[in-house]
């Protein structure tokens, strides 16, 4: 499917059984000796990965399951130094035209800022009750609380559904804490939370 969407660009694809952090370590009776373990810098599928997400234009990467955290850290694990910034959002995100660019203009601003996020509304906010509340959500998490909090500059957390987080030279000091971040027992696998503990890391 990801193949026929990006037809004509430059697609890498690639099916990962592991992840930075959850590579198979056989023990004394074949089992894995635990998650998290750091897999080797010479691990083919790790090597497979970077090359792709440098190289191509349109990646998508099939890994070993690990939360969303585990995602976003591929990404940014593998992209490293080799790019100036990283823009995120969801899937399900209609970007406007503009929008990179004037998030863009907001780091290039001050050195001193790690990452900007973007105003973020619902399209369908008339479709349902849930759409509807969702919509008065977003209002105030971004005309209330995060614009009161960029006012001090001191922006806790970067929205998933749009943000362009940090200039990549100072990025690599992030790489260190990650593994601990995905051992943090709090948040939920797999919805919201997770990433809050990782943008607040990107933003300290």
């Amino acid at each position: 499917m990801f193949q026929e969407v990006f037809a004509g660009e430059d697609v890498g694809t690639y099916i990962w059984e592991n992840n930075y952090h959850q590579q198979p370590l056989p023990g004394a009776g074949g089992e894995e000796l635990g998650p998290y373990s750091e897999v080797e810098m010479d691990e083919p599928g790790q090597l497979a990965v970077e090359e792709l997400i440098r190289s191509k234009r349109c990646v998508c990467i099939m890994q070993r399951w690990g939360g969303k955290r585990e995602v976003m850290y591929t990404a940014f694990r593998a992209l490293g130094n080799s790019v100036d910034y990283v823009q995120v959002c969801d899937s399900d995100t209609k970007l406007d035209p503009w929008a990179t660019v004037e998030l863009v203009k907001v780091l290039e601003f001050n050195e001193g800022y790690g990452a900007v996020g973007g105003d973020v509304r619902i399209l369908n906010l008339s479709d349902s009750y849930i759409s509807f509340m969702s919509s008065l959500r977003y209002w105030m998490a971004f005309n209330v609380e995060r614009a009161c909090q960029s006012y001090f500059d001191c922006v806790s957390c970067i929205s998933g559904p749009l943000g362009e987080p940090v200039r990549m030279p100072r990025f690599s000091s992030v790489h260190s804490p990650l593994p601990l971040l995905l051992r943090d027992p709090r948040p939920v696998s797999a919805l919201a939370g997770p990433t809050d503990t990782l943008d607040q890391v990107l933003l300290s």
